[in-house]
């Protein structure tokens, strides 16, 4: 399967860009898979998004919580290559395998200048100019 993968490069905290996108997701009634390699990067994020807004909850977990059922959850932030709750879309901050990319039918990448990753090509690049996203 030829997944679409979206690159977005962000310049303020990644957690203000992923939120948004996150909402959306669950008004869809999809699941979302968020991986990252970097165990401080998810605790952070974990922090981000229990405090993202005040009228708006993004109900997620991470891999690191006990007693859920994976499954079930329809956002889940990892640093293991696999789809533990069957999310539909892939978000992800480090570079993930090749094949575990072609599990997803969209797959979305945040990141800064300084973590651009060369080995996977987007499908869709954008970047945020007066607080719009513009495909480039």
């Amino acid at each position: 399967m030829k997944s679409e993968i979206n690159f977005y490069e962000v310049e303020d905290q990644i957690v203000k860009s992923i939120a948004p996108l996150l909402l959306k997701i669950l008004d869809e009634k999809k699941k979302v898979l968020i991986f990252s390699a970097n165990k401080n990067e998810i605790e952070e994020i974990d922090k981000s998004l229990w405090s993202y807004g005040k009228n708006k909850f993004i109900p997620h977990i991470t891999i690191f919580d006990k007693n859920f059922d994976l499954a079930r959850q329809p956002i889940l932030l990892t640093d293991q290559e696999h789809n533990s709750n069957d999310a539909d879309y892939l978000v992800f901050l480090s570079e993930p395998s090749k094949k575990f990319l072609e599990n997803f039918n969209r797959s979305f990448y945040f990141f800064s200048k300084k973590n651009l990753i060369n080995e996977i090509i987007p499908t869709n690049f954008y970047k945020k100019e007066n607080g719009k996203w513009i495909k480039k």
